[in-house]
């Protein structure tokens, strides 16, 4: 396997995971303010700290599929 394509499914997979976390943290942020009327910090910093991870994978995954 070369080299690039296998960082390019590692950038992939990141890609994929950064998502994943970015859908829970608005399912847990909506579930926090409808359910339990409370407004947690915590949920938007996983919100925006993947949504920076999600977007240099995505960086990085154009350069190498270039």
């Amino acid at each position: 396997m070369e080299k690039g394509i296998k960082y390019l499914r590692f950038w992939l997979f990141a890609m994929c995971f950064t998502v994943f976390w970015v859908i829970y943290g608005c399912f847990v942020f909506i579930k926090n303010l409808v359910v339990e009327n409370n407004f947690d910090m915590q949920a938007v910093y996983l919100i925006l700290g993947m949504l920076i991870l999600f977007f240099q994978s995505n960086k990085e995954f154009k350069k190498l599929k270039r």
